[in-house]
């Protein structure tokens, strides 16, 4: 057993705490990372409408449950609007990159939501952001990556034609290992059939847990802070009512060093 002499044990355990901070979820950030997490969320040079979404999406408390930190390589599955690809770009910095890929599936269904990305570029152009149009079940990249997020689309995969297994093998394939998957979506009731997947755009979360750790994912952490234990779970998540504030499941799970799949 090492001995440590009082004074040397309290400079230890002083830069412990200056080096590290942690989370009853199991979340451990470096100070470092956590300061540039802060400054990108302060970031007066995001744009207004995003900001304005800051009280109800709690981009620091997610952008810090994931994990994510300068130079990660991240790829986002639909950016949309580019909400979250304004944060990760600004946290990766320029020697990190996020792989910006929106479903060609969901622009079959919705034309409508086809320029959503690319009328944020033109707003917040980003030189580490590489934006692809591909089907989640064909989806490749030029790299491994450190993190992959999902947000508030997982739910749609069920009608929109994509082979989630092959999909989930591909994402899976795609992470590094002890790599990152941060997924959140809306919550449906138990009693609910995949059918709300595009009826209210909900998804029971123990569908998706199946699916997950069927493909080799391990459930590393979840948190509830985007919970709303007010939330009826029985209306669409476009209702003027719920928009914004629906209950959510939040969760992190990790590609283990030693996992692998058709390896």
């Amino acid at each position: 057993m090492f001995k440590h002499k009082p004074a040397v044990l309290l400079i230890w355990m002083i830069s412990a705490v200056i080096a590290q901070v942690s989370y009853a979820d199991h979340t451990i950030i470096d100070t470092s990372t956590l300061k540039v997490v802060q400054a990108a969320v302060q970031d007066s040079t995001r744009l207004e409408k995003a900001r304005a979404r800051d009280s109800a999406r709690k981009p620091l408390e997610v952008l810090l449950f994931s994990e994510v930190k300068p130079n990660d390589s991240v790829l986002e599955i639909t950016p949309g609007e580019g909400y979250y690809t304004a944060l990760l770009s600004r946290v990766v910095g320029d020697d990190g990159t996020v792989h910006a890929v929106d479903p060609a599936r969901a622009f079959e269904h919705l034309p409508r939501i086809r320029n959503f990305f690319t009328e944020y570029q033109e707003m917040d152009a980003r030189k580490n952001v590489q934006y692809s149009v591909q089907k989640l079940d064909e989806i490749q990249l030029p790299e491994k990556v450190d993190q992959i997020w999902m947000v508030l689309y997982y739910h749609d995969t069920y009608w929109t034609g994509e082979d989630r297994m092959e999909m989930n093998r591909r994402l899976f394939d795609l992470l590094k290992p002890e790599g990152t998957l941060l997924l959140i979506d809306h919550h449906a009731r138990p009693q609910d059939s995949d059918q709300v997947s595009r009826s209210l755009h909900r998804i029971h979360d123990s569908m998706v847990m199946t699916e997950l750790t069927q493909s080799g994912f391990v459930l590393n952490s979840s948190s509830d802070i985007l919970s709303n234990p007010n939330d009826p779970r029985t209306d669409s998540v476009f209702s003027p009512k719920w928009r914004g504030r629906t209950d959510r499941f939040v969760w992190r799970f990790k590609k283990r060093s030693s996992d692998s799949l058709g390896e």
